[in-house]
């Protein structure tokens, strides 16, 4: 059986949804609707990104720690693509446990293997 993962980019958390994040999230939803009614195993993935200077700004000027702020508008994204039907099989955070994790696992299994290395550039 053929196999999808999709994911559409992850929108900064520093604000409102707009109209930029629906269009990408949207034109990926598409996507993977078609996946599955071609009968591919398909997972859409998406989620905040919380980390970045935009979030820790954002929250100095409204007084909140980063990670109020970004509970906040997490929630506003994740009500807003419900509300537009975003058919995401998993919508996240990237400063969940599990997504720490997951990352910290995947860059060391590469860096084992030799995929990692340290450069110095000009």
């Amino acid at each position: 059986m053929t196999r999808k993962l999709i994911t559409a980019a992850l929108p900064y958390v520093n604000n409102v949804p707009h109209l930029g994040n629906l269009i990408q999230g949207l034109s990926a939803d598409v996507f993977a609707r078609f996946c599955r009614m071609r009968g591919y195993h398909t997972c859409f993935v998406c989620g905040t990104d919380e980390y970045g200077t935009a979030s820790e700004t954002r929250a100095a000027e409204q007084g909140l720690s980063p990670a109020q702020l970004c509970a906040h508008y997490h929630a506003l994204h994740r009500d807003i693509y419900q509300w537009f039907d975003l058919s995401f099989d998993y919508f996240g955070r990237t400063t969940s446990d599990a997504h720490t994790e997951l990352t910290q696992a995947l860059f060391r299994h590469l860096d084992a293997r030799g995929f990692i290395s340290e450069h110095e550039s000009a």
